[in-house]
C-alpha cells in the first residue's frame, strides 16, 4: 500500500485535479453494498496518503467490537484483531471516542487519547507491540448506536502523517464518510441494537472479576472509576477534572488502590486488569 500510494503521488497534493481520483470515486460508489467496498475504500484512501495497513472496526457501546475489514498479514492480525477483540479494547482511545459520541470526522490517535496515554502501561505493554508509529482514524456513523472506525497505520520505519496529509483526508471526509455510511448501513451484522450496559459498567465488572479471581478485596465505586481512568492513560489532574474532585484526592484514591491490591506500579495494575476472565485471563 505504501508503494502504491507513492506511485500515485499520494500526499494530498492536487488530488482534485487528478483524473485517477475521480475514477476511484466512481469505483467506490459502484461498490456500495458489495463485498468489494472495503478494498475500494482502502484504494481510494491510498490515493491521498501512504499507509502500511488499514483496519475497520464497528463499535456498539461496550460490546466486543466487530472487525469488518483489514489488510494485516497473519502476525499483525493476531495482535491487532484476535487479541484486541478479546483483550483490552475498553482502553483503546478510538473505542472510547466512539462510545463518547464521536460519530464522524478524521482524527489522529493523539487527538482523542488521554493526556498521558503514551506513558500508560496499556500503551507500553500492549499498544506498542502492534507496531504502528502513527495512526489516523475516520469515524463513520452506522445504524443506531453503531460507529464504524477505519484506521490507517504507519510502521516505525516510516514518518508520522503530515499536516498536509491530514488536511487532505479531512477535506474529502464529508464525501467519503457519506459513501461509507451508505455501504455499512447495508451490512446485516450491524443491527441497530442498543447495548444493555455502558463502558463504565463493563470496565467496573472487568476490574472486579480480576480482583475476585486473585482473591483481592473489591474496590469502592470511586476507586474503580479512578482505576479505569488510570488504565486508559489519564493523569491525576485529568482524572480530577473528569470526576470533579481535586488532584490530591485522586492521588489518595490511587494510593489506597495500590495498598488494597498490594502493588506499587501501573505495570502491576495493568497485569491484574488483564487477569479478568473477560479478557481471557481465566
Amino acid at each position: 500500500m505504501l508503494a502504491d500510494a507513492k506511485a500515485q503521488g499520494a500526499s494530498g497534493r492536487n488530488f482534485l485535479s487528478q483524473p485517477g481520483w475521480y475514477a476511484l470515486l466512481g469505483d467506490l460508489v459502484s461498490q456500495v453494498g458489495e463485498p468489494g467496498f472495503p478494498d475500494a475504500l482502502a484504494q481510494t484512501l491510498g490515493h491521498l496518503t501512504q499507509f502500511a495497513y488499514t483496519v475497520t472496526f464497528a463499535y456498539n457501546g461496550p460490546d466486543v467490537p466487530l472487525c469488518l475489514h483489514h489488510t494485516f498479514p497473519p502476525k499483525q492480525y493476531a495482535i491487532h484483531v484476535s487479541e484486541y477483540e478479546v483483550g483490552p479494547y475498553l482502553l483503546d482511545p478510538l473505542y472510547k471516542a466512539a462510545t463518547n459520541g464521536v460519530r464522524s470526522g478524521v482524527f489522529r490517535l493523539g487527538d482523542v487519547a488521554p493526556d498521558q496515554f503514551y506513558k500508560s502501561e496499556y500503551y507500553r505493554s500492549y499498544y506498542v507491540q502492534t507496531g504502528p508509529v502513527d495512526e489516523i482514524a475516520m469515524f463513520i456513523p452506522g445504524n443506531g448506536s453503531w460507529t464504524i472506525v477505519t484506521s490507517l497505520m504507519r510502521p516505525h520505519s516510516h514518518p508520522a502523517f503530515s499536516i498536509r496529509e491530514l488536511r487532505a483526508l479531512r477535506c474529502v471526509e464529508p464525501l467519503l464518510g457519506r459513501i461509507a455510511q451508505a455501504h455499512w448501513r447495508t451490512d446485516q451484522r450491524l443491527k441497530a441494537v442498543k447495548p444493555e450496559q455502558d463502558d463504565k459498567d463493563m470496565l467496573r465488572r472487568t476490574v472486579e472479576d480480576a480482583l475476585r479471581r486473585l482473591g483481592m478485596p473489591l474496590l469502592t465505586p470511586r476507586e474503580t472509576e479512578v482505576v479505569g481512568l488510570v488504565l486508559r492513560g489519564h493523569s491525576s489532574e485529568s482524572i480530577a477534572n473528569i470526576l470533579g474532585i481535586s488532584a490530591g484526592t485522586v492521588r489518595i484514591h490511587r494510593k489506597n488502590v495500590y495498598a488494597k491490591m498490594r502493588i506499587s506500579s501501573q505495570r502491576e495494575l495493568f497485569s491484574i486488569f488483564m487477569q479478568s476472565p473477560v479478557y481471557g485471563g481465566g
